[in-house]
């Protein structure tokens, strides 16, 4: 599950531009949220990086971001 949350951390660190990684200020979970549901499916329960819920499109999105 960890490798599936990385390789997609990844794909949207590559998708984004280097300004928007560099910008980390107002930051919010919906925006991780948002962001991170972008390059995913909705899951229920946790998911598995292809298939992510809410708060794990979020951890994505913060992985990727460098906040984790």
């Amino acid at each position: 599950m960890m490798e599936k949350t990385l390789e997609k951390a990844d794909q949207l660190r590559q998708e984004l531009g280097e300004i928007e990684m560099n910008v980390l200020t107002n930051f919010t979970l919906a925006d991780a949220i948002r962001e991170g549901s972008s390059i995913t499916t909705q899951a229920q329960g946790w998911g598995d990086g292809e298939n992510a819920c809410a708060l794990h499109a979020a951890v994505i999105s913060a992985k990727a971001r460098g906040y984790m």
